[in-house]
């Protein structure tokens, strides 16, 4: 081991955000996709939101999310350090289990991440399909309409668009120039 190092790997470089516009649209995105109930994502801050979004998906699609909390963090537009705190806050708050996988001698394997809560492993399931007043609308996001309801009281809704967060759309960009100050004129 190298004299003044307490470790035999490299230290950890500072990574910074490429794009700090592109990075927050991200992580606005992310955050207002809905990724848990709102009870739940209530307790949330934005950039915590972005994080737990994609272990969201990550768990969906695979049962566990074994992401390293860089990938996480890059993902979801927020630094390490953020995505390390969401995490042990949603463990905190009974939401999550976090699997640490550790090996002596050498590198430590990702931590595995499983949600635990109820409410919200149900939010997931529902994904692709609402449920509103009785009224089931399919493919939500894929440019169909709701189908028409004959309920008492149920409206067509037209689900928000999906198709931004997989990435077959762009969203509408940030604006970086600031409106121009209005002049007062004087009489």
């Amino acid at each position: 081991m190298p004299a003044g190092r307490a470790s035999l790997f490299p230290p950890r470089r500072h990574v910074a955000a490429p794009d700090r516009t592109a990075s927050r649209d991200r992580r606005r995105l992310l955050a207002c996709s809905g990724p848990m109930p709102p009870a739940l994502a209530s307790k949330f801050t934005t950039g915590q939101l972005a994080v737990l979004r994609i272990v969201g998906d990550e768990v969906a699609a695979k049962g566990v999310c074994g992401l390293c909390i860089d990938a996480i963090a890059a993902r979801a537009g927020v630094c390490r350090r953020l995505a390390q705190a969401a995490i042990r806050l949603a463990e905190g708050d009974g939401l999550v289990t976090i699997e640490e996988r550790r090996h002596e001698g050498r590198k430590n394997s990702p931590n595995l991440i499983r949600v635990i809560s109820r409410e919200w492993q149900a939010w997931m399931r529902r994904g692709g399909s609402q449920k509103r007043n009785g009224c089931v609308f399919e493919g939500a996001g894929s440019g169909e309409r709701a189908p028409q309801s004959t309920g008492i009281g149920c409206r067509t809704i037209h689900p928000t668009d999906k198709r931004i967060i997989t990435g077959t759309i762009r969203p509408a960009g940030t604006s970086k120039k600031l409106p121009e100050r209005q002049g007062s004129t004087q009489p």
